[in-house]
């Protein structure tokens, strides 16, 4: 009977431990140090990690993220009037794209996987943000507009569907918006509901949901009913926010308020075990986005001579 018994707490530790939290090849990231902020790149050591600089620019910069068809990172990068316009990298670090506007900020670059289409918002002098799109690399910031209302942070659903934010009376909802046809249909209520993500791999959809003092990352499901329902992924108690997935849907990272301090977390989507990065020396962290060996490969190489 003992024998039996180690046996099963033997394939039971097995279990956990095939489960466990995969290290990704490294984390692209925005960091806040004595109060300007550049791009780096996070790799893990058996010492903990290590962090290197991708940029050492003057402008501050901002929601980097890797354009895996392109080959390219996507900021934004602040100009001589204050207002933010995006950038594109090659793999050599070598700024080879800028698009400014006249009107206002660009920021939030969310690259297209099947096609040179960028999602992004657009920060108003009003205060106003829109939601739009950038024909890479000639086109100019054209807004989704949608009875009046202010947007935030889109995810690609389809090559004509995309998942965003919009401001209400009511607080923020999360939408599915029709790019062909401009049609929007109101995907969650109740609360204030942002962040929207989706992974490309699985189309499972994900965005941060904040009611009262709680922010938790929820996972959005669509019934056979074709009727839609969300599940609380984090249980945040206090703030978790800024999520991604690795690219192939296993893994969420995300940024998480605990002891007083927000802290990069890694989340194994199937087990639910969860692993806090060190990454210490900076005043802020930004959306930090799970990039694959080979992307690595090349931006520590380019790197080196910084």
């Amino acid at each position: 009977m003992h024998k039996y018994f180690l046996m099963v707490f033997v394939f039971f530790i097995a279990a956990i431990s095939a489960r466990a939290v995969e290290m990704p090849a490294g984390i692209l990231f925005v960091g806040v140090v004595n109060e300007t902020s550049d791009i780096y790149l996070w790799l893990p050591t058996n010492a903990g990690g290590q962090t290197v600089p991708l940029t050492r620019t003057p402008q501050k910069e901002g929601n980097a993220c890797w354009w895996a068809r392109n080959g390219l990172v996507l900021a934004s990068r602040e100009q001589t009037d204050g207002n933010y316009g995006l950038v594109a990298l090659d793999e050599k670090l070598k700024t080879i794209w800028e698009l400014n506007d006249p009107f206002g900020s660009l920021g939030w670059p969310v690259p297209s996987p099947y096609d040179n289409r960028i999602l992004c918002v657009r920060a108003l002098s009003n205060g106003f943000v829109q939601t739009g799109i950038v024909n890479y690399p000639d086109g100019g910031f054209e807004p989704f507009e949608f009875e009046g209302l202010a947007g935030g942070q889109l995810a690609w659903l389809g090559p004509d569907k995309v998942m965003l934010s919009r401001v209400t009376a009511d607080g923020f909802v999360i939408t599915h918006r029709e790019l062909s046809t401009g049609s929007e249909t109101v995907i969650v209520s109740g609360g204030q509901n942002w962040q929207s993500h989706i992974n490309e791999a699985t189309g499972k959809m994900f965005f941060v949901r904040r009611v009262g003092q709680t922010g938790s990352i929820f996972e959005l499901f669509q019934n056979a009913d074709q009727s839609w329902e969300y599940e609380n992924l984090t249980n945040g108690r206090v703030y978790d926010w800024q999520p991604g997935t690795s690219s192939d849907g296993k893994t969420l990272i995300y940024r998480s308020l605990r002891a007083g301090r927000f802290e990069t977390v890694l989340r194994d989507l199937a087990s639910g075990q969860e692993k806090q990065l060190d990454m210490p020396g900076f005043a802020q962290i930004y959306f930090p986005v799970i990039l694959e060996r080979d992307a690595c490969e090349k931006l520590l190489q380019s790197s080196q001579t910084l």
